[in-house]
Order: structure tokens, then sequence, then C-alpha cells
């Protein structure tokens, strides 16, 4: 209790310095006059985010033999997001009411447990090689000025492309070093990599998370829009990996405070007004938020039957 009542203090602290340190009455009056209509466009990009995350995070399942109905894996997103709402450590709580979906479903602790974790890691991991190859491509074709990034352009291009191979080069690692790790765990390297197929799938989940985060940052820069941010959407491609990031740290609750600290500071190094990056960023927490209430309605009308296996 003491841990929890910490990190909502935590969240609620960040969010009143945040607003202290911009002006506070422009972010609540863009607030209050938003365009519905970006609006709208903003949630339903954040609602398609959440289906393909868990068509990405079945595809995933189903390789690590972890099995259940479709509506199971689109239900325990829901109701991660509701968690995560909720619960302080970042997306922890979530992630863990996902994988006990898949216990309830019949599955093993260890893959599940494992689909849910790659599954995080694989989005995180993503959004670094999308901010990193748009700062790239930007800086290379002019788009951005040399100067707003203390990055050249070759540099970003290779951190992409490292990120890119990084899993490649891990599990050829795993695979020949696993047997001089403990017992558990090189038996938890074994089950992985027994799995048919790997580099499909490999590229099965950086083509799932791909369109998992450009249907995330559409939902913030639509947020952004609609509070009269008017910014190029590459700008937010590069900037969502800090925001994103800062948001899934485990200091907060549902990434209160931290994604607008990270939104403040990003967006302000592209010249946008720090207020509106705000407002932006608050908006996008409540369209996962809203999620989040759907998420617990199915909890209240719970289907008897969604955890029969598939």
């Amino acid at each position: 209790m003491s841990r929890l009542l910490l990190r909502l203090a935590a969240s609620l602290g960040l969010v009143a310095l945040v607003l202290w340190l911009v002006d506070p009455w422009r972010v609540l009056t863009a607030l209050g006059r938003p365009d519905g209509r970006w609006l709208a466009a903003g949630f339903g990009a954040a609602l398609s985010a959440t289906v393909a995350s868990a068509l990405r995070w079945r595809l995933l399942a189903r390789w690590l033999d972890v099995r259940a109905p479709w509506r199971v894996f689109l239900l325990a997103y829901w109701r991660g997001i509701t968690a995560n709402t909720v619960l302080p450590g970042g997306t922890l709580g979530g992630d863990a009411l996902r994988a006990l979906h898949l216990q309830q479903a019949g599955n093993a602790l260890a893959p599940t447990a494992i689909s849910v974790a790659l599954d995080r890691i694989s989005g995180l991991w993503v959004l670094v090689v999308i901010s990193l190859a748009t700062t790239a491509l930007a800086l290379a074709t002019g788009l951005m000025p040399a100067a707003a990034l203390p990055l050249p352009w070759p540099t970003a291009a290779l951190l992409a492309l490292l990120a890119v191979l990084a899993p490649l080069v891990l599990w050829h690692l795993s695979a020949s070093t696993r047997h001089l790790l403990p017992g558990k765990l090189a038996r938890l390297l074994d089950a992985i990599h027994d799995r048919p197929h790997p580099l499909r799938q490999y590229l099965l989940q950086l083509a799932g998370s791909a369109l998992v985060q450009a249907l995330s940052i559409l939902a913030f820069a639509c947020g952004g829009k609609a509070v009269g941010l008017d910014l190029a959407l590459w700008l937010y491609f590069i900037a969502a990996g800090p925001i994103f990031i800062f948001a899934a740290l485990p200091v907060s609750v549902g990434g209160w405070g931290t994604r607008e600290a990270a939104a403040a500071v990003t967006l302000g190094l592209f010249a946008a007004p720090r207020e509106l990056a705000v407002a932006s960023a608050i908006l996008y927490g409540l369209f996962a938020a809203l999620q989040g209430l759907l998420g617990a309605l199915t909890l209240i009308h719970r289907a008897p039957q969604e955890n029969h296996d598939a």
C-alpha cells in the first residue's frame, strides 16, 4: 500500500511540476476546446493499435505453443490497459494480468510469461528503431537541420541498423552460451530455441510492432492536432521514442507525469509550444484511460466461455 501511495504521489507530483513549469492555463484552455474530429481520429488510432497489439501477441504466443481464442488475447490486452491505468509500476501490472489470462486458458506459466515479456520488449525495441531511422532520414534529406540534434545522420542510421540486428545477434549468442547459464534459465532458452522458423517469427514481430507503434504515434499526433499543435508527422515519429519509453518506466501510475515531462522536453526541442506538447500527452493518456474503462466493463460482463481453448 505504501508503494502504491508513493507512486500515486509521484505521478501527481510530476504532472503538477510539469504544469507549473509551463503555462497551466494554456494547457487547460487547449484541453477545454479540442477539435472533436481529431479527438475521434486519435481514439480510433489508439483503439486500432490495441487490436494490432493483440494480434501481434497472439502470433508470438502461437509460435511459443501458447494457445487461446483470439478474444482472450484482445480482452487480456484491454484489461491490461485497465490495470496499467490504476496500478503503479508502469506496464508491469497490466503485463501480469495478461499472463494470468493465458494461464487461466490452460497454458503453462513459463511460455505464457515469455510471450508477454517478449511482446513488451519487441514493442520498445521497434520504437527505438523507428525513432533512430526517422532521425537519420530527416537529417540526411535536410528535413531537419543538422544543428537540431547533436547526432550525425550516419551515426543515427548505424544505430538504427544495430538495433534491427541486435535480436538476431542475441539469438545466436544465447544459442551458443545457454549451456553455461543456471539450469532454469537454460531450460527456458532451450524451449525458445526449439521453436520452428525463428527468422520468420522475427520478421513477423518486427512488422507487427512497427504497425502497433505507427498507430500509437498517429494517435499521439491526432491528439496534438486536436489541441492545435501543428507539427509534421515525422517529428512525432522521432519524439515518440523518448516519450513512450519514459511513459513505460515503473515510477508512476499509467505513465502520468513521465509522459508529459518527456513530451514537453522532446517536442520542445522542435520548437513546439511546451503547453501544447503537454496537452497532447495528456490526451494520449486519456485515450488509454478510456480503453481502460472499456476493459473494466468487460470484467463486469465477463463471458463465461472466454477461457476455453481454441
